[in-house]
């Protein structure tokens, strides 16, 4: 009974030490949500976009048949170009950190391929069947995805201390994304075969994000910018295969739509410095960007005329 007592006492006593030891630390205020004060102004802007396209289904959006010889389509599929872009942006700022801010990305790049090889044109028409087993030879490829997108936004600016802030954005995006596939190439009769299609969306809907920023001071910090968007629109493809063999077009012209819903998220990630002149500031910054398309467009397969759907990001 003694050193149960005793036992007790000695954990009763280290934990009065441990509650109690040490001196009152500085007791933790939070501070003030604010807005900043009533200022109007514009700004202007532009960026330099570099991006290379990615998708989900390669063999659609390259439209490549299982006849077709594969190895040449191979950088359409899996490692389309990179390609230079821009983005331009207004804004008008009014109230206590309320603007009113119009952008438009456009990026657009041709991938290019040219060689002496062979690919099987598939039998696509009782009228000219002996041409579907003829390679082409001399082939030359083309595929040029470009894209397009408008964000018209309405932002709130909130300071959360001296060097966080965060601009809540609502609006509206309008975006336009097309492909073209363009293949031509002589057979051993020297026949042209020519082969084209074409796929675009084009989608109109709400929008929302936010834009995050840190500062470390004298001018430095980074953000993190998110967003995300619902589009309603048209999805359209088509293609076509045509011969100068008899003067008469294979007849394999075919195009098909719908009507899509393509949910749209996008980031940002960088590094931003801000210069104080007397006119205004000059705000410079370097990033990463990522968009993401959900199933925004249908591409038809040459030899099949199955049409599959893929992201575009």
């Amino acid at each position: 009974m003694l050193n149960l007592k005793k036992t007790a006492i000695a954990v009763l006593a280290l934990s009065s030490s441990a509650v109690f030891a040490g001196t009152m630390g500085p007791i933790c205020t939070p501070g003030n949500v604010t807005v900043p004060c009533e200022k109007p102004a514009w700004d202007f802007g532009g960026y330099a976009l570099y991006l290379q396209p990615a998708y989900t289904d390669y063999a659609g959006f390259a439209h490549t048949p299982v006849a077709f010889d594969g190895a040449n389509f191979r950088g359409f599929r899996s490692n389309p170009s990179w390609g230079w872009g821009f983005k331009l942006e207004g804004s008008y700022h009014f109230g206590t950190g309320n603007d009113f801010n119009v952008n438009w990305y456009h990026w657009n790049k041709t991938t290019r391929h040219a060689y002496v090889g062979s690919i099987i044109v598939p039998d696509l028409n009782a009228v000219d069947a002996d041409l579907g087993d003829l390679p082409f030879t001399d082939a030359a490829r083309r595929f040029g995805p470009r894209w397009d997108a408008v964000n018209i936004e309405f932002g709130q600016h909130v300071d959360f201390s001296e060097f966080d802030s965060i601009r809540f954005h609502a609006g509206a995006q309008y975006a336009r994304i097309k492909h073209t596939l363009n293949a031509a190439g002589t057979d051993a009769l020297l026949t042209t075969t020519a082969l084209a299609g074409h796929s675009v969306f084009n989608g109109f809907g709400p929008r929302i994000g936010a834009d995050m920023n840190y500062g470390f001071g004298n001018g430095f910090g980074i953000y993190g910018n998110g967003a995300a968007a619902v589009l309603v629109g048209n999805a359209n493809n088509n293609l076509n295969i045509a011969s100068n063999a008899t003067g008469i077009p294979l007849a394999y012209s075919t195009g098909y739509g719908n009507r899509s819903i393509v949910p749209e998220l996008e980031g940002k990630l960088g590094i931003k410095y801000t210069y104080c002149a007397a006119p205004g500031d000059l705000d410079l910054d370097v990033g990463y960007m990522w968009n993401n398309y959900f199933n925004a467009n249908q591409f038809r397969n040459f030899a099949t005329g199955v049409s599959s759907n893929t992201n575009f990001a």
